[in-house]
């Protein structure tokens, strides 16, 4: 019988290869992915904002049959899944790379829905060095101000980025009174997959304005 790999042993072997690509920010993501592609809707839109953590992304799609294991172990190559998400990938609608740049469209999509009078949730997934982007705290204040209950922003918190752990290169706390203050609804929650995919049926249920989970990575 062949040894069952856990998504964390797919993460680690598919970035061995490349000097492990990013791969603290993908492992911290790997719970919300899988929370959020579980609660995914047919007219729902997932944007992966922080684009780096795209390997987690590939091992979730494994995960669900939708990439072969040539195809996940193919990200080192040259032609192989590209470092960041693109259309044309399963889910994914809006691609990926430049920071900060996901809630803004995700606030469009959500306009145009609601002048459509099309339903459906917009989930967006932002890294917590992410937050030093100012374009962030402007889609905030817009979605606030439209009241657009159906964006859903989820906060990977695991206190590091790029270049250093993110207290120390610009801090970010009180990251919960700081969306608040912008006139989010908030819901911390440790980064477990079961208390993340409870946080975003919390959200789901509030109406009336945005919503934003922050995840905090305990490792």
């Amino acid at each position: 019988m062949s040894e069952v790999v856990k998504p964390q042993g797919k993460l680690m072997a598919m970035l061995s290869p490349v000097s492990n690509f990013h791969l603290e920010s993908s492992e911290t993501c790997l719970s919300i992915l899988a929370a959020v592609l579980r609660r995914k809707g047919e007219k729902d839109v997932v944007i992966l904002s922080k684009g780096h953590s795209a390997p987690a992304f590939y091992v979730m799609l494994h995960e669900m049959g939708l990439l072969s294991d040539e195809e996940l172990y193919s990200f080192a190559d040259i032609d192989g899944l590209p470092s960041h998400v693109m259309r044309g990938l399963p889910f994914i609608e809006v691609s990926s790379g430049s920071l900060g740049q996901g809630l803004s469209v995700a606030n469009g999509i959500a306009l145009a829905k609601r002048i459509d009078g099309e339903e459906g949730r917009i989930y967006v997934i932002l890294g917590d060095g992410e937050l030093d982007e100012g374009q962030v705290w402007e889609a905030a204040m817009t979605a606030a101000h439209h009241r657009l209950e159906n964006v859903i922003a989820i906060v990977d918190r695991n206190y590091f980025q790029l270049t250093g752990k993110t207290e120390e290169i610009l801090n970010k706390e009180p990251i919960a009174e700081k969306w608040r203050a912008f006139g989010w609804e908030v819901i911390e929650v440790p980064n477990r997959e079961e208390e993340i995919e409870k946080a975003l049926e919390r959200a789901e249920e509030i109406k009336g304005r945005p919503k934003v989970v922050i995840v905090r990575w305990e490792g």
